[in-house]
């Protein structure tokens, strides 16, 4: 299950948020090697002190095994300030409808299935949190720069970009830019493709509301 973490919810969700930074170490610096900032078993970038919204997938004890970072692009965002080239051109939105979603990490939760590669519950329930939140928010398009290994299971999540960049090398790897129209229908394909039935979030302040209200 899914927790929206906004920045008013920092301070409850403290423990959470260190988890994925040490997450966030395990995939980026260990598994995948990229050149990222790290200190203490941590990683973090200059854009986890721009107030992002993060969703953190929980496990059944909680424990944090994914996440997601979600910033609008009326302020810094990584895809203008550091992968520009992959706009080929285009000018860098500035939309408080549109935002980017980076540092996505899972605990390992990619299966095969019939000598297949195919995203595991994890990875499906962050997309689909994904989604749900920018619905929720009224955010009509995500951007997000990924690695061609994220670009091929896409797909086998109904995950389908509007557009999607030439390959680029970034660092020691080949990235992609999508943008993905975040649509009752893009959801319901998410759900048709991998088996979730229901709403993923368990706790968001607009559901905190519900419960006051």
């Amino acid at each position: 299950m899914i927790d929206v973490v906004t920045p008013d919810r920092y301070g409850d969700f403290r423990a959470q948020l260190k988890e994925m930074h040490r997450l966030r170490y395990r995939v980026f610096k260990e598994r995948l090697k990229w050149d990222v900032d790290t200190q203490g078993g941590e990683e973090r970038d200059q854009f986890d002190d721009c107030e992002p919204t993060y969703l953190l997938a929980r496990d059944r004890t909680g424990g944090v095994v994914g996440s997601w970072r979600m910033l609008p692009t009326t302020g810094p965002y990584m895809l203008r300030d550091v992968f520009s080239a992959l706009l080929e051109g285009r000018r860098p939105p500035y939309d408080p409808r549109i935002w980017e979603g980076s540092r996505f990490a899972v605990a390992h939760d990619i299966r095969a299935r019939n000598g297949l590669v195919s995203p595991g519950r994890i990875t499906a329930e962050i997309f689909c949190g994904v989604t749900e939140f920018c619905l929720t928010l009224g955010i009509r398009e995500v951007l997000c720069v990924y690695e061609l290994r994220v670009a091929r299971i896409l797909p086998l999540a109904g995950c389908i970009p509007q557009w999607q960049s030439r390959p680029y090398r970034v660092g020691n790897t080949i990235a992609v830019l999508g943008r993905f129209d975040m649509t009752a229908r893009f959801l319901t394909d998410l759900h048709e493709h991998t088996g979730v039935s229901q709403s993923v979030i368990q706790s968001a302040p607009w559901l905190e509301e519900e419960q006051v209200a």
